[in-house]
């Protein structure tokens, strides 16, 4: 039947496909940094699981402002307006920057408020450790997001894929060297690259190097071709344009305050959960890393459908955009489903990946159904939310996050944990049910229409106001 056909789909797999290996490339970082620590103990694991979910929390504060950059790429992209390309890029990397600095800020003194979590204090003085060598790759972190959205805004999907790819590299042989520490080899009388085991402090370290090379390689790659110096005039340094930094600024901020609060949840789950010890917490921890294998796929679609929205919208062609956002939902429905079969189906089997502790895997099989649902719903909320992003259309979605996720997810949590028996499964029950609200709340803004409406450039604004 027609309305089960993807229409348009390997011009949408041709973008996502590249993506979905970016941002797995990414994700596999953390992945790596918990399968590895992991073998250390259960409070190690711990300690990089809520460690790791405090920092991306705090980088969701900007994330998707240092990502805006590829919305107004996207649709001057699609209106060829290469100087606007090369403008906006420039002043993305400007607030990168900046955001980058307050980020790393925040982590040296996160120890000030990480007693707050009321977790048990081994497992917080290993969160400190993660949180203070993690940080440091923060600016890198963000410039690697805005030179992202020049490369995706433009189409060219694989040289973020390369650049993940080297910088994934380089995190799994530090990983493993850094962890876990190796006695060296002998060389003309000497001992080279001996390394004592540091735990939680190696794990960090080397998802910081691997990020720091990570924006190494993509600077470098927009930068050297001539082509792109040519064109785009990235070579020439550009002063900082209020009008331009306000219109990212305003565009972006709703944008990244979305991912903060949709961020929060996690991290206010992960902190209630904690408070019941470091068991449930380093099961929780694993089902996030399950679920981070369905969220990097599904925001490779997002991509790609921000993507091709902002094209069209850019080449004022909304009913198109509309029909690949639409052919984006349906790809990102069939993943979805296939995935969480493969969850309900090896339940017994996958959290044996992480950890070999007895009363982690005791929890597994509930836990990994739970994701299967899960993850359907986020899929839609994460794919609305990037059809929404090309167009501009950023502060609808922050408002349905902060009512469904600040308004009934936080509250359903505590009561759940601090009121009920404290019981990790039932909590991840509670997160599914909000995130089926929240899906259901944007799949209604697409159909209205109203996001294709949104102007995000000044001059369009104010043709449209006079």
């Amino acid at each position: 039947m027609s309305i089960f056909r993807v229409h348009h789909g390997r011009e949408i797999l041709r973008l996502a496909t590249p993506t979905v290996l970016t941002m797995l490339s990414q994700s596999l970082m953390w992945t790596v940094d918990t399968a590895l620590i992991g073998r250390v103990s259960s409070v190690a694991l711990a300690s990089v699981g809520l460690g790791g979910i405090l920092t991306w929390t705090a980088y969701c504060l900007v994330n998707n402002l240092s990502r805006i950059s590829n919305t107004f790429v996207s649709q001057a992209f699609g209106r060829n307006d290469d100087r606007a390309i090369g403008e906006y890029t420039w002043q993305g990397i400007y607030i990168a920057v900046v955001a980058g600095l307050f980020l790393q800020a925040l982590g040296y003194f996160s120890s000030l408020m990480l007693p707050l979590t009321q977790n048990p204090p081994e497992v917080l003085a290993g969160t400190y450790v993660y949180i203070k060598w993690r940080t440091l790759s923060a600016v890198a972190q963000q410039l690697t997001f805005c030179i992202m959205g020049f490369f995706q805004g433009r189409r060219d999907v694989k040289t973020p894929m390369w650049a993940g790819i080297i910088g994934n590299l380089v995190n799994l042989v530090l990983d493993i060297w850094l962890i876990f520490g190796w006695s060296g080899f002998e060389l003309g009388g000497h001992t080279w690259l001996a390394m004592q085991p540091l735990g939680v402090r190696g794990a960090a370290m080397a998802t910081s190097a691997g990020i720091v090379v990570n924006f190494l390689v993509l600077a470098y790659w927009m930068f050297e071709p001539r082509r792109h110096r040519q064109r785009y005039r990235l070579h020439r340094l550009r002063r900082p344009d209020p009008r331009k930094l306000w219109d990212m600024i305003r565009v972006g901020t709703p944008a990244a305050w979305d991912s903060f609060i949709d961020m929060s949840g996690f991290m206010f789950l992960s902190i209630f959960i904690g408070r019941t010890g470091a068991v449930p917490l380093a099961a929780s921890q694993i089902t996030i890393q399950l679920l981070s294998f369905s969220f990097m796929p599904l925001w490779g679609l997002t991509i790609a459908g921000s993507v091709l929205t902002g094209n069209h919208i850019g080449a004022k062609q909304p009913e198109q955009a509309r029909a690949y956002a639409r052919q984006v939902y349906k790809l990102g429905a069939y993943y979805s489903l296939g995935l969480a079969a493969i969850l309900v189906v090896l339940r017994h089997h996958l959290f044996a990946v992480f950890t070999n502790d007895p009363a982690v895997l005791a929890l597994g099989a509930g836990l990994a159904c739970t994701a299967a649902f899960f993850q359907f719903c986020d899929g839609v909320r994460m794919i609305s939310v990037g059809i929404f992003q090309g167009a501009g259309d950023t502060r609808f979605p922050m408002l349905v996050s902060l009512v469904v996720l600040w308004g009934i997810f936080l509250p359903l949590t505590w009561y759940l944990m601090e009121v009920r028996d404290g019981n990790v499964l039932l909590a991840w029950m509670g997160g599914s049910f909000c995130y089926l609200l929240q899906a259901a709340c944007l799949w209604g803004r697409f159909r209205s229409n109203r996001w294709l409406k949104v102007k995000i450039f000044s001059e369009d604004r104010a043709t449209e106001s006079s």
